[in-house]
């Protein structure tokens, strides 16, 4: 399938400039659809959820269309299973937290070092715990996975099943 870059970049108003943008994930450059459907929002519907307002409804079916219409891009079973958060960051901080209750001295949770901060940071936080953290080498020459490594580290660890 081709794709006519051009056309593609057209829609994206921040690349008109001509600069790179390198800031990924967290400062992901959004198309001129996604500013349209922002400020529509911000102008007719911006309030709290479940409010008895009608900006609150409003609120209310754009998060419902959002989850519905991800669900169905992700295959996913329901709308149930999307869950909308601040960013990546905030997200798995608080994933961390809530399976560090169920988390016990010795446990371990195995990492990359080629894993985004993100991804690396809110475990660590656990080690206040004694809960220690894997941190799985990959070959950076040829970014493939030492499979021995990770079987070394998953004797161990212990499944989440």
């Amino acid at each position: 399938m081709n794709y006519d870059i051009n056309e593609i970049r057209s829609h994206f108003p921040s690349l008109a400039s001509g600069a790179i943008f390198f800031d990924n994930p967290g400062g992901t450059q959004v198309s001129q659809a996604v500013i349209d459907a922002m400020i529509a929002y911000y102008t007719t519907a911006n309030a709290n959820t479940h409010g008895a307002f009608e900006t609150s409804r409003r609120t209310d079916e754009t998060i419902a269309a959002g989850r519905a219409a991800l669900a169905d891009f992700l295959n996913a079973r329901s709308s149930n299973e999307i869950i909308f958060g601040a960013n990546m960051t905030t997200l798995t901080f608080n994933i961390a937290r809530a399976l560090g209750r169920w988390l016990n001295p010795g446990d371990e949770i195995i990492v990359t070092h080629l894993d985004h901060d993100a991804d690396i940071s809110p475990w660590l936080a656990l080690q206040e715990r004694t809960i220690a953290r894997w941190i799985w080498q990959i070959s950076k020459s040829i970014f493939r996975q030492k499979p021995g490594s990770l079987r070394s580290a998953a004797r161990r660890t212990r499944s989440a099943r």
